[in-house]
């Protein structure tokens, strides 16, 4: 699996566009200043291997910013195509937020369920009270077979190291912005995730996400393994299984 879609399962439109981001410096076509100014090297799209990355390289032939490269990615038309791809392979799907009384309309079911032996027409109810109770168990981002596809990824090339741990993460004692020799200030620019308030349950994007780790320059997203993403789009796919396969 290339690992721009590895960086979507794993994080979300925003690690995605972090790894298109850094395939395109691991192969010297862009380059990074110490104010975190971001050119490319030509001025053509040649050394693109995604529509996410020439999307990038067109839009250097001018300097942009560190975080707003990746931000005008993780947002753009060719994310989401690439969020559609995924969907039609099944690995992601539409997040569903948790709701506090799942386990009522669960709990209902069961019990006309059993009343269903004694008085059979109660098993309509119980029908649509189970399907309620499962609905609104939610659902994360990832699918079964989506876990599946990241379960022997590895950080073992930098790029990979992105896609899973974003700009901002570590692999072992390194920093993942020392691998690209990169400046603690530029990576900075990435906006942090946001984090859920203490006790608050959800099993929606994100979400990526997201789904994907939402960040203060996307809407929701979700998340999994790794570190802080960037911005990320209004997309629902990102890391980590959630209810009702």
């Amino acid at each position: 699996m290339p690992p721009e879609q590895i960086g979507y399962l794993t994080d979300g439109p925003g690690r995605a566009a972090e790894t298109a981001l850094a395939r395109l410096l691991s192969a010297g076509l862009v380059r990074v200043s110490r104010d975190g100014i971001v050119s490319a090297v030509h001025q053509t799209e040649l050394g693109a291997t995604t529509a996410v990355e020439t999307l990038i390289l067109i839009g250097l032939r001018k300097p942009v910013r560190f975080d707003a490269v990746v931000r005008n990615a993780a947002k753009s038309a060719e994310m989401r195509a690439l969020h559609q791809q995924l969907r039609a392979r099944r690995l992601t799907r539409e997040a569903r937020p948790r709701l506090a009384a799942w386990w009522v309309f669960l709990a209902i079911g069961v019990i006309l369920s059993l009343l269903a032996f004694l008085e059979p027409w109660t098993l309509f109810g119980a029908v649509a009270f189970l399907g309620a109770g499962w609905w609104t168990y939610g659902a994360k981002p990832l699918t079964r077979a989506g876990r599946a596809a990241l379960k022997d990824v590895t950080a073992s090339d930098p790029v990979l190291a992105v896609a899973l741990k974003g700009f901002r993460g570590r692999v072992g004692n390194q920093t993942v912005a020392e691998i690209f020799r990169l400046p603690q200030s530029v990576v900075k620019m990435l906006p942090r995730k946001r984090r859920k308030k203490a006790g608050r349950r959800g099993g929606g994007a994100a979400s990526s996400g997201a789904a994907c780790g939402s960040s203060s320059c996307g809407s929701s997203s979700s998340c999994s393994s790794g570190s802080s993403s960037s911005c990320s789009g209004g997309s629902s796919c990102g890391g980590g299984g959630g209810g009702g396969d």
